[in-house]
């Protein structure tokens, strides 16, 4: 199993363990041999630090496959950043617009798309809120990179699936299908394919959106697709 939407370090929101320790308890625990995970320093901090902090953990516990972030509120453009973060090897770049208020019509954002591309690096984003996944979309239409959609609430069902349906390149990570029916939908309407399981751990429980997995009525063609066989294709072309 690989899970693809993971954190460590701190969370200043409100009181959780959110640190490598507890990150890898939970892993361990749900036989998780492989999970995508990044820093929080690099969200709340300096997404250089926070980078750093990423590799560190990776080298240290082959199991984390490190995700580069960049804000792009500090980032000037024109360093060749994503192809220099893919040489050292992250293997795919995530952005946190709603934790640092910047919309997807941003120049910065935009210009880390085409480097993204140029390396064909998948870009992961968060998008809450009726409407974001579209503006999302709109603003990504262009561009050949995939993009992975994390924490897709019931309220956006309806619109992810929409532009799922017109945007081949664009996914869901799982954390919040929490109810049976939300993966039989998602696997009807667009396919399984196009989701990739993700906990959100250790600041989300894990069981939430497994065992809602685990209960779906789904071929298990379909289930290997969602927890592992997408994530595999689109980092390492298997």
């Amino acid at each position: 199993m690989i899970d693809s939407d993971t954190i460590f370090g701190f969370w200043p929101r409100w009181r959780a363990d959110v640190s490598l320790e507890a990150l890898l308890k939970v892993m361990e625990e749900h036989e998780v041999d492989r999970f995508l995970s990044l820093s929080t320093t690099g969200i709340f901090y300096d997404y250089e630090e926070g980078n750093d902090e990423t590799l560190r953990a990776a080298e240290r516990n082959p199991e984390l496959v490190p995700v580069a972030t960049v804000d792009p509120r500090k980032y000037s453009g024109g360093k060749g950043l994503v192809r220099k973060l893919s040489e050292e090897g992250f293997k795919a770049l995530r952005f946190f617009p709603d934790l640092q208020a910047w919309p997807f019509v941003y120049e910065p954002f935009l210009e880390l798309l085409i480097e993204a591309e140029e390396v064909d690096m998948p870009v992961m984003t968060s998008a809450p809120g009726l409407g974001r996944i579209t503006e999302l979309a709109r603003a990504t239409d262009g561009y050949g990179v995939p993009v992975i959609v994390t924490g897709v609430n019931y309220n956006q069902f309806s619109e992810a699936i929409a532009v799922m349906r017109s945007r081949d390149n664009f996914y869901i990570t799982t954390s919040l299908l929490d109810t049976p029916d939300a993966y039989e939908v998602f696997v009807r309407e667009v396919g399984a394919s196009r989701l990739m399981f993700g906990s959100y751990s250790p600041l989300r429980y894990f069981s939430s959106s497994f065992l809602a997995l685990e209960k779906a009525e789904l071929e298990d063609k379909d289930r290997r697709l969602i927890l592992r066989k997408n994530v595999e294709r689109l980092l390492w072309g298997r």
